[in-house]
């Protein structure tokens, strides 16, 4: 099971430092929005997230109800070299899963 939008992600690196940006697409329903009937949706949402730089784990988030739709995730890592890969990839409570990934530029 998976999202059909696309999620987006970018690599930078600026005196030694790499910064990702990362946008999800994800709805997030935290399980309390009602539907134009009245009905309760399902809770739907992002509940873990990790990136990779290259083949090593740089990066654990755990997401809940409350991160907000479309969720954007902006962090720094400690230096990195052109052409390194960067690669996020996440995991919904209903088993959908994504992933996106760059080179560092």
């Amino acid at each position: 099971m998976a999202i059909k939008a696309r999620d987006r992600i970018r690599a930078k690196l600026k005196e030694g430092q790499t910064t990702v940006r990362v946008l999800l697409a994800h709805p997030m329903h935290t399980g309390r929005g009602e539907n134009e009937q009245g009905e309760l949706i399902a809770a739907e949402f992002i509940q873990d997230i990790r990136c990779w730089r290259n083949d090593n784990e740089v990066l654990t988030i755990k997401c809940g109800t409350a991160t907000a739709r479309n969720p954007y995730f902006s962090f720094q890592l400690t230096g990195g070299a052109a052409g390194d890969k960067i690669m996020i990839r996440w995991v919904d409570n209903l088993g959908a899963k994504g992933v996106a990934e760059t080179f560092l530029q």
